[in-house]
């Protein structure tokens, strides 16, 4: 292995000006002089050049020639580092193919910043050439990728354009990253950036919506520098009108609601009167999500049943027949029960009901009286509410075993009060405490109301 060295570079400017009855890489003799003969190869290592670090340097040699009385068989390639940065690992042995007869090129991955000198050498037979040396200078700034997007073509309404970006490049050989936007569209187009299919990779497609001039760009990034935008125009034909799609407003599903709700496209139209069909997909999902779908995904409404919280982002195409529809996305926000608010609880006023009985006596004066008329009274708590409107249950409930209601599971209920009998001329006043539950699917309130009962004897004269 020929170790690095800081050999001069004086050597590199070293050349023969030419070679006489010499023979080239495909065999083909050169015209002798008359009065010189070729006595050895002559080696071409190619020109020096530039390279941002991490570039893969590729050094031909195929150019050196040799004598005419040698075939190719015969002749060995010998590449060799002369200089390199004192801190490059790199060695003679980092060449791909190193000193075989085929090698007439070959490749090596920089490792630090600096000059990398290369030398290549020929020999045949009897002689080797003259080195000749390439200078690589390596340097450690980042180059910016170029963009490129294929080129201006020409379209249909309703008919899928898809566009290239694969011959976007970048110094370093680097991984891209895609970035493609729509730049113009005609003033009849709906058309937005969201409206590209695939638009982060190479080769995204697009379906005008109308006849006009589509602009699309690409800018393409390498993770720390970005391209100068690229841009590329889709003249678009039409005689047909394009439908319309209109996937609805989106709504913010509360996290107490059942797991399904149902999409609206009913603000889709043709402008031809054309019957259109639906064609509903979901776009993108909640990270984490599995199991969810349609009911029937060519409905206008179609119920779709979801299995995580968060953003659900939907695409509606609309197809007349003939033309397809620009798609028209729609989100629906499902909050999750770290979202959800509590009910507030409302049982109504607190309530006096005061009653009468009548009493009578008898002979020897004593008095009887009879039962108080209102034994029932309505509990209200439809005041109750809930911020997320969520569907609410309720709970009535008293520690009053003697009380009974009609129901205890409703808003409104009706309580029954036990029986009282007067006494004349007393007011007996009972103190009776009701407590109200409401509760959504993950938090509860409750209220509590009391309601004294008042039960009065009196003597009806009967006037």
């Amino acid at each position: 292995m020929h170790a690095p060295t800081k050999t001069s570079l004086a050597l590199f400017f070293l050349a023969p000006f030419f070679l006489l009855s010499c023979k080239g890489k495909d065999g083909d003799s050169a015209t002798p002089s008359a009065d010189s003969e070729c006595d050895k190869p002559y080696a071409d290592a190619g020109s020096s050049r530039a390279l941002p670090l991490g570039s893969k340097v590729a050094i031909d040699g195929s150019n050196s020639s040799y004598c005419a009385d040698h075939s190719q068989d015969t002749i060995t390639y010998t590449w060799l580092f002369e200089n390199i940065p004192s801190e490059s690992g790199l060695n003679d042995s980092s060449f791909a193919d190193n000193e075989s007869s085929t090698a007439t090129q070959i490749e090596f991955i920089p490792d630090v910043p600096g000059e990398y000198v290369v030398s290549l050498r020929l020999t045949d037979p009897d002689n080797t050439s003259e080195p000749a040396y390439v200078v690589t200078t390596v340097t450690s700034d980042d180059l910016s990728p170029t963009a490129t997007c294929g080129g201006d073509q020409d379209g249909q309404q309703g008919i899928v354009s898809t566009l290239d970006g694969s011959d976007s490049s970048d110094p370093e050989g680097a991984e891209l990253t895609y970035i493609w936007t729509v730049a113009s569209v005609p003033e009849c187009s709906k058309i937005r950036d969201f409206s590209l299919f695939d638009h982060e990779t190479a080769s995204p497609s697009i379906i005008p919506d109308c006849a006009g001039a589509f602009v699309v760009s690409l800018v393409v990034t390498d993770g720390l520098h970005e391209s100068d935008p690229a841009f590329c125009t889709i003249d678009a034909s039409s005689e047909n009108s394009p439908p319309f799609a209109e996937a609805g407003a989106g709504d913010v599903i509360p996290s107490c609601a059942e797991s399904s709700f149902q999409l609206n496209g009913w603000g889709s139209y043709d402008e031809d009167g054309d019957q259109i069909t639906y064609q509903w997909t979901v776009h993108s999902t909640p990270e984490g999500a599995e199991t969810y779908g349609f009911d029937d995904d060519t409905l206008p409404d179609p119920l779709f049943t979801w299995d995580l919280a968060g953003e659900w982002t939907f695409l509606l195409q609309v197809h007349d027949g003939t033309t397809l529809s620009a798609p028209d996305t729609v989100t629906y926000t499902v909050n999750g029960s770290g979202n959800n608010h509590a009910p507030s609880a409302s049982a109504g006023a607190d309530v006096t009901i005061t009653t009468t009985a009548p009493c009578s006596r008898d002979e020897s004066y004593a008095w009887t009286c009879g039962e108080c008329e209102i034994t029932t009274v309505d509990l209200d708590g439809s005041g109750s509410s809930d911020p997320d409107d969520d569907l609410l249950t309720f709970t009535w409930s008293s520690t009053d075993e003697l009380l009974t209601f009609s129901s205890t599971e409703t808003a409104i209920t009706t309580a029954a009060f036990p029986p009282i009998v007067a006494a004349y001329g007393v007011t007996h006043s009972s103190s009776y405490e009701f407590r109200l539950d409401v509760e959504d699917c993950s938090d509860s309130d409750n209220d509590h109301i009391t309601i004294v009962y008042q039960c009065t004897g009196y003597y009806d004269y009967g006037w």
